[in-house]
């Protein structure tokens, strides 16, 4: 109970000089910001740029011509990778000339080569077994009672259809997603593209609700995803491994791997790092400066928490709960901050939700937790104070 009622003074004595607060919870606001941008391309791995850093693709023969890859050829010719995370194999259904139903991995929808979350235009990657995603360019044909097709429609999130011969087919897809059609499409542009998860299209492919022979199921690509950490650059080693033991595959099917090689991926990384570290240095020079300003214009309050029988410990934990106030609070503006940049500033559907991100957590530690060692360096000066230090005049 006394630490609390400590604790509470302490945050009651931070926001007396509210100049000096406000003063430093924007420049702290400010740091937080550069932090978490610059904290932020190293979770990019998991998102826009996952392939880029951390990504093998490897594509079969063009999208849909008898040479494509077979699902069965697709395991027996890969095989096992060690320093694969996860192997995911995009696999479609041939519908002649005009539509592709392609499988999509939940956990990385966008590992994908022509899907990213920028491509969104409305909606969500599907999650659920039923959900499908379709490109704006899709024509949805209904028919009528007695069969005839008699209007096209742009499908909308939330659109319901069945897949196959029967219109009263159980089981109903509803599109959750809308994504701008890459202009980049293989063969025939006219083909229309429909994913759903892994789930859904072991349903749709077990002979229940399509009619489909062996040679009408295919793998488009196969990408592969490296273990190991950005930051210490093992994933990237991971990424050439990869693409090295792929190159030359005894599979005719196969296209020659692409990937970013370590190389290139190195030089920005470590550009990135310095600037990271730039900033770290900056918020302890900064938490420095505010611990050595307490130091000085709150001479009289440490003396008088010394007169009143304050120990050390109790002194320093008053001090440094006020510069973490003001670090805290800094952070959180600014995370918030960057949190609206990034709503207002996207141009499709998809917005990343950086608050719970590693990101966030990785910022925090550096922003807030850097503030202490600059406390620390200075602890000596704020113990010096003596009581006598209560007569001295403002």
């Amino acid at each position: 109970m006394g630490k609390l009622k400590l604790l509470t003074k302490s945050i009651i004595f931070s926001t007396r000089s509210r100049r000096r607060f406000f003063t430093f919870v924007i420049v702290f606001s400010i740091l937080s910001g550069a932090t978490i941008i610059l904290i932020s391309y190293f979770d990019n791995f998991s998102r826009q740029g996952l392939l880029q850093h951390k990504g093998v693709v490897i594509k079969a023969s063009e999208f849909g011509t008898p040479g494509a890859l077979l699902l069965s050829e697709a395991t027996a010719g890969i095989g096992t990778i060690p320093a694969a995370e996860n192997v995911i194999y995009y696999k479609y259904i041939n519908f002649g000339s005009s539509l592709r139903i392609v499988s999509m991995n939940p956990q990385y929808p966008w590992a994908f080569t022509d899907l990213k979350p920028n491509n969104l235009v409305a909606g969500h990657f599907p999650q659920k077994e039923t959900q499908v995603l379709v490109s704006n360019a899709a024509l949805l044909a209904l028919e009528d009672t007695q069969g005839n097709t008699n209007l096209y429609m742009k499908p909308v999130v939330g659109t319901s259809f069945t897949i196959g011969d029967s219109a009263d087919s159980e089981f109903k897809l509803t599109v959750s997603g809308i994504f701008k059609k890459p202009a980049i499409i293989e063969a025939d542009a006219g083909w229309e593209w429909i994913f759903v998860t892994e789930d859904a299209f072991d349903t749709i492919t077990n002979n229940e609700y399509l009619d489909l022979g062996a040679d009408e199921k295919f793998v488009h690509s196969i990408s592969i995803i490296a273990g190991g950490d950005v930051f210490s650059g093992d994933a990237y080693d991971n990424v050439d491994d990869i693409a090295s033991s792929l190159i030359g595959l005894d599979t005719a099917n196969f296209g020659n791997p692409i990937f970013t090689p370590k190389t290139d991926k190195d030089e920005n990384r470590n550009m990135m790092l310095l600037s990271l570290m730039f900033g770290i240095f900056g918020t302890f020079m900064v938490s420095t400066l505010y611990s050595y300003l307490i130091t000085r214009f709150r001479r009289r309050e440490v003396a008088v928490l010394k007169a009143m029988g304050y120990s050390k410990w109790s002194v320093r934990t008053v001090v440094l709960s006020e510069i973490l106030v003001v670090a805290v609070t800094g952070f959180v503006i600014g995370l918030m901050a960057i949190q609206a940049f990034i709503y207002f500033s996207s141009s499709s559907s998809y917005v990343y939700n950086i608050i719970l991100s590693p990101t966030a957590f990785l910022s925090f530690l550096a922003v807030v937790l850097s503030s202490v060692p600059g406390f620390l360096l200075i602890t000596t000066r704020i113990l010096g104070v003596r009581p006598i230090e209560i007569f001295r005049q403002k």
